[in-house]
């Protein structure tokens, strides 16, 4: 009786110190009843030939995000949303890298769009990929621009989900 009031003691123990932080229960994942990620062109067109790549904000119309004016936009699975919690409020991420080719040279910005039961966007996280900056529509003082590791994990979600970003130069 006694070894197993032991294992079963070392067990528990594992148990809840190998577990994670349960970021869904943190706004605003806990008020969305649907998330999509999405793609917009993230270039101000100087004339024809020229163009300035920056990272603009995400399009609104009347201080709200304009989903018509998004270039791409796809529902990520509810299985999906401990991933991309745990990418935007984990501190220590590990990262692995895959590079895209330098000829595939043009500017997007990309986001996280929280909807309403109502269907309205009433939280976002845009970020640009190649400038290094994240930016949430909601405080979260967690949240580092920084904190580089996200970048390449954020990539791979949005690659997984059928949205490809670009790279534009090596090393960033």
């Amino acid at each position: 009786m006694k070894n197993l009031l032991i294992v079963l003691s070392v067990l528990i123990s594992s148990f809840s110190f190998g577990q994670t932080e349960n970021y869904l229960n943190k706004y605003p994942f806990d008020k969305a009843a649907t998330i999509m990620i999405a793609e917009f062109i993230d270039a101000e067109f100087i004339n024809d030939t020229m163009s300035a790549v920056t990272c603009r904000e995400i399009p609104k119309f009347n201080n709200k995000v304009n989903v018509g004016k998004l270039e791409k936009t796809i529902k990520i699975y509810k299985s999906d949303y401990q991933n991309l919690a745990n990418i935007i409020f984990a501190k220590q991420l590990e990262v692995s890298d895959v590079k895209v080719s330098a000829n595939d040279y043009y500017e997007h910005g990309y986001a996280i769009l929280f909807f309403d039961e109502s269907g309205n966007v009433f939280e976002y996280v845009q970020f640009c990929y190649n400038a290094k900056i994240i930016y949430l529509s909601f405080p979260r003082s967690q949240l580092e621009n920084g904190d580089y590791s996200k970048f390449s994990l954020l990539k791979k979600l949005f690659l997984d989900n059928g949205i490809k970003i670009v790279e534009y130069r090596k090393g960033c």
